[in-house]
């Protein structure tokens, strides 16, 4: 580990006549330098009125000192040290946990894998939300394919692999392999329902079930799903051919932990997508008015007038549809983190809150009568169905009186109030690096396919816990032999040599364009001709990824080449590059901008999404993208081509006292 000196601006030789006196903040290019002032860190939040849980846990959780490196080395000055835990590691230095007490690494770098795709634009409000815990998504947001299509990433990730797990123990409890498990369950069900006390043991179960997750792990004991006959005959081959990963529903190989889910539901999202299309463009031969049209038999102007109504509906509809799907997942995320908190959350709190919210439903269970609870069911029935006079009423009153009264009923101000989703859990954990100036470093990444092996450590103890026997175990955890010699064969081997050579051609033909687009892109930025062509300067990258973070990363600033600099109160943009020697040239000071005056983060790409996928294939390089930052004048911060982006945006967003919205 490295130990650096956030010492604001002092560490990159800026002399005072580097940074103008004034700005005429006109454009996005002319921007107000901020003041220098280092004795205000807004990095230290105080506990407050006007700060989130988040804040205060991050602000109280002290780590411990984290290990030295026998490589590490240290400069010496004047300021706040940072530590570097792993951003540019020699292999095995990155310590484990790199938050201690709390989640091990690859758990971490899973959530800090979904945060960067799933949270791209946040402003500051002025007081924190009715939940006590920021980056709450606004009410305002924007309906975009980009955004819908993360929602329904997130919908897979938690919902729908949450509810296959489910129904895949409920078959296991059907099938009577696991005699004694499933007669222990009958036994008390039994017992329960001579007794008349089903409701009552049901209600007791389940606050077990919150309470105790041992007791969870005793009446639901874990096996991989994707082994798990549907139709309770015992064990079957994944999907995916082997038995790699755990939690996924295909079973498929992952690089890291969590991966193969995040695939699977990219891949999940994309099917949905082909078949919708596929359905759109479908066209019936034997519509006898749309054949006569086609042929010119039956020459009339459409008559179908509900096309644009009905168009109309969906996309005005579109963005509640998203809202709405967003708050479930969020409750759903509250709900498992409630009943798993992760440090430094509070581990007791939720589930005696959840656990006390049966606790009326086990007293009418105890003193009411099955009559009297049915008959006030149908009471409360009836007067949602007649009722609606009265409830109108009463709701105009209470928007009249009240106006946040509809705040007060949501699940995340109330019985969920403090307890995360993943996106402010890992914010949390970002800041709490932040706090202690340990920045957490981005996940690891490589190019290397995983390996189609499977997972020896999943299949241990199965068969006392399924009740089957170890050979057919062992047998559904082995690869397919036809599935891993496609897995490791190379695609290219499997496409045609005629159409090979036309993909090698028509790409060597896009790639040549490509490089003549690039080439006019340069002199049009050069010669100040085209703004547009300055946000697309370097960002096509073919060469390695040059070493970024944690407290400089290379970035554009209107076209020149440069760092982002992020120091203790202060992030601005430092002009320099590589010399012919290896050697980086003379800095120069473009702006500043104190990180407590940041009132808006938003990612951007560097390219056109369609643009980006063609000019990716063509040429083989990665696109770098881009952030904004504006201030709380409004002015605009436009920094592009960086390759570690997604860290970037997390150090800022994490670094600051800003309480955010998710946009």
């Amino acid at each position: 580990m490295t130990h650096m000196e956030d010492t604001g601006l002092d560490n990159w030789n800026v002399r005072p006549g580097d940074i103008p006196d004034t700005y005429a903040p006109t454009s996005d290019h002319q921007l107000p330098p901020a003041t220098t002032d280092t004795n205000t860190n807004p990095t230290t939040t105080t506990p407050g009125p006007q700060t989130t849980e988040s804040h205060h846990l991050a602000s109280t959780t002290n780590l411990p000192p984290p290990p030295t490196h026998p490589q590490s080395s240290s400069s010496q000055g004047s300021g706040q040290d940072l530590t570097d835990l792993g951003w540019h590691p020699p292999p095995g230095a990155v310590p484990a946990p790199l938050l201690p007490h709390s989640l091990p690494n690859p758990q971490l770098w899973a959530l800090i894998r979904r945060f960067d795709k799933q949270v791209c634009h946040v402003k500051s409000l002025p007081a924190p939300p009715p939940s006590g815990l920021d980056l709450e998504i606004s009410a305002n947001e924007t309906f975009t394919p980009v955004k819908f299509k993360t929602h329904l990433e997130r919908l897979y990730m938690s919902v729908v692999v949450g509810a296959f797990t489910a129904w895949k123990h409920v078959v296991r409890l059907r099938s009577w392999r696991e005699t004694k498990r499933t007669g222990a369950f009958l036994a008390v069900y039994a017992a329960a329902w001579v007794a008349d006390l089903l409701g009552v043991v049901a209600v007791l179960w389940a606050m077990g079930l919150v309470m105790v997750p041992r007791w969870r792990a005793v009446c639901f004991p874990p096996a991989p799903p994707s082994i798990i006959r549907g139709d309770g005959k015992g064990v079957k081959k994944p999907m995916a051919g082997v038995l790699a990963s755990e939690g996924s529903i295909t079973g498929a190989p992952e690089k890291r932990e969590g991966e193969a889910v995040e695939q699977e539901a990219h891949s999940f999202v994309n099917s949905v997508i082909t078949l919708a299309v596929g359905l759109a463009g479908d066209q019936n031969p034997k519509d006898i008015s749309e054949t006569k049209y086609k042929t010119g038999a039956l020459r009339v102007v459409e008559q179908d007038k509900t096309k644009k109504p009905v168009t109309d509906m969906v996309f005005s509809e579109a963005e509640e549809v998203m809202h709405m799907m967003a708050q479930m997942i969020d409750v759903y995320e509250r709900f498992a983190n409630a009943l798993n908190p992760t440090p430094p959350f509070p581990v007791l709190r939720p589930r005696l809150i959840l656990a006390s919210c049966l606790s009326p439903l086990l007293f009418t269970f105890l003193f009411f009568s099955p009559h009297m609870i049915i008959k006030s069911l149908g009471l409360l029935v009836g007067f949602a169905i007649f009722g609606d006079p009265v409830i109108r009423k009463g709701m105009e009153f209470l928007s009249c009186n009240y106006p946040e009264w509809k705040q007060f009923l949501s699940l995340r101000n109330t019985i969920l109030k403090g307890v995360p989703t993943d996106s402010q859990l890992t914010l949390t954990l970002l800041r709490i690096g932040e706090r202690n100036k340990t920045p957490i470093p981005p996940p690891p990444s490589t190019d290397e396919p995983p390996k189609f092996e499977g997972n020896a450590a999943a299949a241990e103890n199965l068969d006392k816990t399924l009740g089957i026997d170890q050979s057919h175990i062992n047998a559904a955890v082995a690869p397919d032999p036809a599935k891993k010699a496609e897995a490791e064969s190379n695609p290219q081997s499997q496409i045609p040599k005629t159409k090979r050579r036309i993909l090698s051609a028509v790409k060597g033909v896009f790639h040549g364009g490509v490089s003549t687009g690039l080439g006019v892109d340069h002199l049009a930025a050069r010669a100040g001709v085209s703004e547009g062509a300055k946000f697309r300067e370097g960002v096509v990258r073919t060469g390695p990824s040059p070493e970024s973070g944690p407290t400089r990363f290379p970035a554009r600033w209107q076209g020149k080449k440069g760092y982002a600099v992020v120091t203790g109160p202060m992030v601005g943009w430092v002009k320099g590059g590589v010399d012919k020697d290896g050697g980086e040239g003379e800095r120069e000071m473009e702006w500043t901008l104190r990180i407590g005056e940041v009132h808006e983060l938003q990612k951007i790409g560097g390219l056109g999404w369609k643009v980006k996928i063609a000019v990716a294939w063509a040429t083989d390089a990665e696109i770098n993208d881009g952030i904004i930052l504006r201030d709380e004048q409004g002015n605009e911060y436009h920094l592009t081509a960086i390759p570690e982006r997604d860290s970037l945006f997390n150090r800022l967003v994490a670094i600051g006292g800003q309480i955010w919205e998710a946009w």
